[in-house]
């Protein structure tokens, strides 16, 4: 399956639940869950516009089933500066890396180890930065 083939299934997916997806050069690659529209920011390879639309896909999923973390009631009773936000706010964030690989799996699409990882890497290290106060 290619890139846009797997990225239309997600589409479709989204769609089936309300979300809408916008892909655009300025996309921020964030999902808001009160309005329901994806950004996906198109300077990046189409595979990695991919990775990052699942790995958005991983944060729908936990929105909708958060049974065993409440991320967000979390970071909502703490302030954004506070260690407990940080700290739920990076486990979220690998969470929905990880139900974002679940997702594709799920559709059989093709996953490049090494591209996932470093993507994931990637953007995980942000986070890490930003919660230990680097950034």
């Amino acid at each position: 399956m290619k890139h846009r083939e797997a990225i239309d299934i997600l589409i479709g997916w989204l769609d089936a639940k309300d979300y809408h997806v916008e892909f655009d050069k300025k996309g921020d690659d964030s999902v808001s869950l009160e309005s329901k529209i994806i950004s996906i920011n198109t300077t990046r390879s189409i595979e990695t516009q991919l990775y990052i639309l699942l790995h958005e896909c991983g944060h729908v999923l936990i929105h909708n089933n958060d049974r065993i973390i409440g991320y967000r009631e979390v970071q909502e009773n703490f302030k954004e500066r506070s260690d407990i936000h940080k700290v739920f706010q990076v486990m979220e964030e690998a969470e929905a890396w990880k139900r974002g690989r679940f997702l594709a799996r799920r559709f059989g699409i093709e996953i490049n180890e090494e591209k996932w990882n470093k993507d994931l890497s990637r953007a995980l290290n942000k986070y890490i930065k930003w919660a230990a106060g680097v950034l």
